[in-house]
């Protein structure tokens, strides 16, 4: 296709000049095979011009399409279409699924012990015995279970929705918060999952790296002149960290984001851990925030729920999202989880549970201190191990049959040191020896017991 034409193709085909719409448009054109690929696309003065847009808007756009892996932009070549847009997928899933696959030990992913978890039997007996079983109309939240987690709630919440787990929400909540090409701030590092779900809502993420008291303020400040869409972070029990934000950081973190027209996406992974309540921006920003508590770890997989509270604006648009399928949670797992949350037998299991695991995370992080390892893990169940290699260390690892997350996964952007994350609640049959395992991976990669992962 000759220059002239490509350039009246785009411009015929984009209803309204902006970067979004400039994209999109593009984008279609690739994925129909209208543009094929290896074929150049004009350069931004010259689409400019034929839009009458300003030349940053299409240099915008442009870096939306790369950044879908439509496009690559050369410094001579100009910008070459590579291919229409791959089907999305969960890469780090797939990773984090694959690293513990057919291993004896998986000290890597969040997995939780099935011996610490409440009986399910009593709450699924209660909750099917529980009024309005099987009415067609759906409910964003049964009364029992609203009944139940208000009270407990880290601040005022206008409204609250039950979604299928942590990530489900989160994936809600930025489709309804973020359009394609938009900016979000994700701290680094984070949850694998977090990215995955970032990019698939074709949001490019902007790294917030972690600093002592929570997400570096400073690099926030600035990125906030780029008007992004969305904050995405975990205000306790940081995964991979194992780190929870301090008072001084809520404080000013509130007084930055205040006013703002940026969506506050809080997510916490294990609540049922956080011993004195769980930190929040919630009681300084309610009207541009929502936080996600997920209820898996405590309670099973099977008991897949997890609970969206915030501003009825933001959950009624996730609400509105979901009628559009049957994606809405049955009232029988409402109800069991309103159970165990009102229950004495239940909630005193589910009590000495958080315990268990806490004392397991105090003792696995002691027993890596002893042998030298820095470590400042000290809420949730991650623990986050610095090492010199985390590559070498995750194969020595996997040799004696116990699988880790390197951490890589956990980033969007390289950095030193490299670090594993390991889960300190499914150590505890043998800390001692796993603590071992990990130092002599670690000595092993370094060559000498006298540099860098430990303390001097």
């Amino acid at each position: 296709m000759e220059p002239d034409q490509l350039r009246r193709l785009i411009a015929t085909r984009t209803p309204l000049h902006n970067a979004n719409v400039l994209a999109r448009t593009v984008l279609e054109l690739i994925a129909s095979g209208e543009i094929p690929p290896g074929t150049r696309l004009p350069t931004i003065r010259d689409l400019a011009g034929e839009l009458r847009m300003s030349p940053s808007a299409v240099a915008q756009a442009w870096r939306i399409l790369a950044d879908r892996r439509v496009v690559e932009t050369h410094r001579r070549g100009g910008t070459i279409v590579t291919g229409p847009p791959s089907i999305p997928r969960a890469s780090r899933l797939e990773r984090m699924l694959r690293a513990g696959a057919g291993m004896p030990v998986d000290l890597g992913n969040l997995n939780y012990d099935p011996v610490l978890l409440p009986d399910s039997e009593p709450a699924l007996l209660a909750a099917a015995r529980m009024p309005k079983l099987h009415l067609l109309e759906p409910e964003l939240i049964t009364p029992e279970l609203r009944d139940a987690v208000e009270p407990i709630w880290p601040f005022p919440a206008e409204d609250f929705l039950v979604v299928h787990g942590g990530m489900d929400g989160v994936d809600l909540a930025l489709g309804t918060a973020v359009k394609a090409g938009d900016r979000v701030m994700v701290e680094e590092p984070s949850f694998p999952r977090l990215f995955d779900i970032v990019e698939s809502v074709g949001a490019t993420p902007v790294s917030i790296p972690y600093g002592e008291e929570g997400p570096d303020l400073d690099v926030l400040e600035k990125a906030l002149a780029d008007k992004p869409s969305a904050f995405l972070y975990q205000p306790f029990g940081h995964v991979p960290l194992g780190r929870s934000v301090t008072p001084a950081w809520l404080e000013r973190a509130a007084s930055l984001l205040s006013g703002s027209s940026v969506t506050v996406i809080e997510v916490v992974i294990i609540p049922f851990l956080a011993e004195d309540g769980i930190p929040s921006l919630g009681p300084r920003l309610g009207s541009q925030l929502v936080q996600i508590q997920n209820f898996i770890f405590s309670h099973g997989s099977d008991c897949r729920v997890a609970i969206v509270g915030g501003t009825h604006h933001h959950v009624e648009r996730m609400w509105f999202k979901i009628t559009y399928s049957s994606r809405w949670v049955s009232r029988i797992l409402q109800n069991a989880l309103a159970f165990h949350l009102t229950d004495a037998v239940s909630s005193a299991s589910v009590a000495v549970s958080a315990a268990t695991y806490r004392r397991r995370h105090t003792d696995f992080v002691e027993a890596l201190k002893e042998r030298g390892f820095e470590i400042g893990s000290d809420s949730g169940i991650s623990v986050w191990v610095p090492v010199p290699d985390e590559h070498s260390v995750s194969t020595r690892l996997a040799r004696k049959g116990v699988s880790i997350l390197p951490g890589f996964l956990f980033r969007k952007q390289p950095a030193a040191p490299d670090h594993i994350h390991v889960n300190g609640g499914t150590a505890a049959t043998a800390t001692e020896y796993f603590a071992d395992a990990i130092a002599d991976a670690a000595d092993f990669a370094l060559g000498s017991r006298s540099r860098s992962h430990r303390a001097p």
